[in-house]
């Protein structure tokens, strides 16, 4: 009788396979507020200080009197964002390496409020009912067209309902990766950098950047399970094949022009909180929270590209 030999599969110890949070910008794309109350009111100025106003005196002729300053304001409330999960003790007596029931509950927590909150930034930025001045292309003007798209006449028109806008020239922009990968490769992009007959390869996201006219692209690659639990997981793109050009500083002043703020309480940071609990005996629970908001405080500084491609 041949010997039968049981041999049980081990789990590598060094190794494992997950698909981490990668290419958010929700952090890097407005400048931060930090605030201790969950409500209040962003200052706001008009523009009565920069009118044509007769001034001209002569002889004993009195100044004219003006109100060259109008003030307003515009709210902001701080949402709380969190989730809880529990390790209990037949986790930490089961769960074996490459596996850790305590950090692993924890990254899935943590990635998800930041899933969460990238998804949040993106529908606002996104939102041709909050941003109103915004194009839609379709069929051959779409950038995946490249016989027929001018993106750089796109980028012109944007560039300047921007600046007609605010009164400043928009310096950064925001797009997810398949239409950068798209515009990278653009004909009409690379003959206008010089690049048509001498480039291997694709722009880099400077090179991007220069060619539409802004100091800083943001390129948004992350992704989120679109299924339902319990389905087949599917990820899908948490940003839109649309591009947001806008005007922002890099961080928050008195006396600036900016498209908006991240609002957020204590520095934005996302914070995790463990505790024992005795039901089911010998667990812990586990906490991750982040507090924000999302304060467009002059939308004339955005210009919203709708489906710039296919």
């Amino acid at each position: 009788m041949a010997q039968v030999k049981a041999i049980v599969d081990k789990l590598l110890t060094n190794v494992s396979q997950m698909y981490k949070p990668q290419g958010f910008v929700a952090d890097q794309l407005l400048p931060l507020i930090s605030v201790k109350q969950k409500t209040g009111k962003l200052g706001k100025y008009g523009k009565s200080h920069i009118r044509i106003e007769h001034s001209l005196v002569a002889g004993r002729g009195q100044y004219r009197r003006v109100e060259p300053i109008f003030r307003t304001d515009t709210s902001y409330s701080v949402e709380s964002h969190g989730l809880s999960g529990l390790v209990t003790e037949d986790d930490y007596d089961n769960v074996e390496l490459p596996f850790d029931a305590e950090k692993d509950e924890t990254i899935g927590l943590t990635s998800l409020i930041d899933t969460n909150k990238e998804y949040a930034f993106a529908q606002a930025f996104q939102n041709s009912s909050v941003l109103t001045q915004t194009a839609t292309l379709a069929g051959d003007d779409q950038f995946s067209s490249y016989l027929t798209s001018d993106p750089l006449a796109v980028f012109k028109t944007a560039r300047l309902a921007v600046f007609n806008g605010c009164g400043f020239a928009p310096n950064k922009a925001v797009m997810n990766w398949p239409t950068f990968n798209t515009l990278a490769y653009h004909p009409q992009i690379l003959d206008a950098l010089g690049y048509t007959q001498n480039r291997a390869g694709q722009l880099s996201e400077a090179e991007l950047a220069k060619a539409m006219g802004i100091e800083k692209l943001f390129v948004a690659s992350g992704k989120y399970n679109s299924a339902s639990e319990g389905q087949t997981d599917a990820l899908a793109n948490i940003w839109g094949n649309h591009i947001t050009y806008y005007y922002a500083p890099d961080s928050a002043q008195v006396y600036q022009q900016s498209l908006g703020y991240r609002v957020a309480m204590r520095g934005g940071s996302t914070r995790v909180f463990k505790y024992a609990v005795n039901n089911p005996p010998n667990s812990t629970e586990i906490l991750v929270d982040n507090c924000y908001d999302v304060l467009f405080s002059d939308i004339t500084a955005g210009y919203l590209i709708k489906d710039v491609i296919a």
